[in-house]
């Protein structure tokens, strides 16, 4: 395997590929955890792991084929690009406020008002179904612990 230099910034090409690798790792983490924590099959159907465990095997396999097989061709990376990763920091780290279901909805809103352009109640609607999805799939059938954050607790 060959990994080609980048036009106009040299030094860069190993990013790529050491960006699949942190993948694969995460996956088999996620893969881990969900079987071993959660547990993947409870009480005659799928467990608070199941997802989890779905999800990092796809995305460890589709990383390590990524990594053995697709050309590595690395670009210049622009401030615009960087917005998803800065979008889920904040996202991930308003969790502990308010709550998965409802940063991750919050998350929804903004990505659609902001970066899709498109009207506030087409963002709010989106928002909405996908909070509500969100619960009703995880939080109800599925019996995920999602965490409540500090704002839901002090309700209770």
């Amino acid at each position: 395997m060959s990994i080609e230099k980048s036009p106009g910034r040299e030094g860069l090409s190993w990013l790529p590929a050491l960006v699949t690798i942190g993948i694969v790792l995460m996956g088999a983490s996620w893969a881990v955890l969900g079987y071993f924590k959660y547990g993947l099959w409870v009480n005659n159907g799928p467990g608070a792991g199941f997802f989890p465990v779905v999800a990092g095997l796809g995305a460890a396999v589709l990383g390590i084929y990524e990594f053995l097989f697709s050309p590595v061709k690395a670009k210049a990376v622009g401030t615009k690009s960087l917005w998803p990763a800065v979008a889920m920091a904040i996202t991930v780290a308003s969790i502990p406020l308010v709550g998965m279901v409802l940063a991750m909805a919050l998350f929804i809103v903004l990505w659609i008002l902001v970066i899709e352009r498109k009207t506030w109640h087409k963002a709010v609607l989106t928002g909405a179904g996908a909070g509500t999805g969100i619960y009703l799939v995880f939080a109800l059938w599925l019996k995920v612990p999602f965490p409540q954050g500090f704002f839901l607790e002090l309700m209770r």
